[in-house]
């Protein structure tokens, strides 16, 4: 497996499987033409305060504890963030926030809202900064953000990916500081812009399994649609996910303990968290019963990123049989030896 970035930040420092990422509104004062959540001032569709408390208790239940708040822009919504992060910090969440930072108009408002969230219980900020959200967000705003975030001592990680604008990327990196790390889950192909996805698409590389770099995005997502989806990749309608191991229902639907329960019964999710990529390409290549056939069909295949990936997986006939019959197996002797260790 090939390692694109070392494996720091606010983000690796918690386990998947007690991460939630709540996308809690669709709106957004921006229009970027790389938004795979398809968020524009039109888009409608938010969670209520009182229905993200009901998911955050029962997740706290389930031993969730790390909370990733985002949108759409969640800022158009400031109240209602305070709200929700407060009880998050009440239930022993870990709360951090996606912005694009279009709020932090001035050094002085910056440092004032991040007090307030900060008091609130937000522990880590991550402003977006790219060539699409520059059309929308002065940079100078993102610096304010993250000059408060030093001054008051709050996490602050730049959400930075690769345009089809070479040279305004340039700009970025010399104006932000950043170095040669680089944080992205590589390319989902839905955007609001096709033009836009299909020119990134000659941008970003695809790659064999063998090569694809584990991002650590397997984790149980939400959005105002009610769905409940284990990935941070997820789009707007998440069609892709619906017949997969990854979409786990809609609690409009389903009572969220249910959904949390099912979750943690996965084999193929619970293989996922305790085993990141490319632990089930090795496991499919190595294996006697499938290796030969899993060899012939995948291992040349070129994928955009390691979702894609196990997507391409789930959907096959011969492959999620056998992993539906070894991963409960595998899940229980690991589960055994962590006993046996603790």
């Amino acid at each position: 497996m090939a390692e694109y970035y070392p494996k720091t930040g606010v983000c690796y420092q918690h386990s998947e499987r007690n991460k939630i990422y709540m996308i809690y509104n669709f709106s957004c004062n921006a229009t970027c033409s790389h938004c795979l959540i398809q968020s524009n001032p039109r888009r409608r569709g938010k969670l209520d305060p009182a229905v993200a408390t009901e998911i955050l208790q029962q997740g706290a239940e389930y031993g969730k504890s790390f909370l990733d708040l985002s949108g759409g822009e969640i800022m158009l919504f400031p109240q209602e963030v305070l709200e929700v992060t407060r009880t998050a910090r009440d239930l022993g969440y870990y709360v951090v926030m996606n912005t694009n930072g279009f709020w932090a108009r001035t050094p002085e408002v910056a440092r004032t809202t991040l007090s307030e969230l900060k008091d609130a219980g937000m522990r880590a900020i991550f402003p977006s900064v790219s060539a699409y959200h520059l059309k929308y967000v002065p940079l100078e705003r993102v610096k304010n953000l993250r000059e408060a975030c030093e001054e008051l001592d709050v996490a602050c990680e730049l959400n930075w990916v690769f345009s089809d604008e070479p040279e305004t990327d340039e700009m970025i990196k010399n104006e932000m500081g950043l170095d040669e790390t680089y944080y992205f889950d590589g390319l989902s192909l839905v955007g609001n812009d096709e033009a836009t996805i299909e020119r990134l698409m000659k941008v970003y590389k695809t790659r064999v399994p063998e090569d694809i770099d584990d991002c650590l995005s397997v984790y149980l997502g939400v959005n105002p649609r009610g769905h409940v989806v284990t990935t941070c990749n997820m789009t707007n309608t998440n069609e892709k996910f619906m017949d997969s191991p990854f979409y786990l229902g809609n609690f409009y639907e389903r009572p969220f303990s249910e959904i949390l329960r099912a979750e943690r019964e996965s084999p193929v999710l619970q293989y996922i968290y305790s085993n990141p990529h490319p632990a089930m390409h090795n496991l499919l290549l190595g294996d006697d019963e499938i290796g030969e056939y899993y060899r012939d069909t995948f291992v040349t295949r070129r994928y955009f990123s390691v979702i894609e990936f196990y997507l391409d997986l789930f959907k096959d006939k011969r492959v999620m049989p056998f992993l539906e019959r070894r991963l409960p197996e595998l899940n229980a002797a690991r589960a055994a030896q962590l006993t046996a260790v603790g």
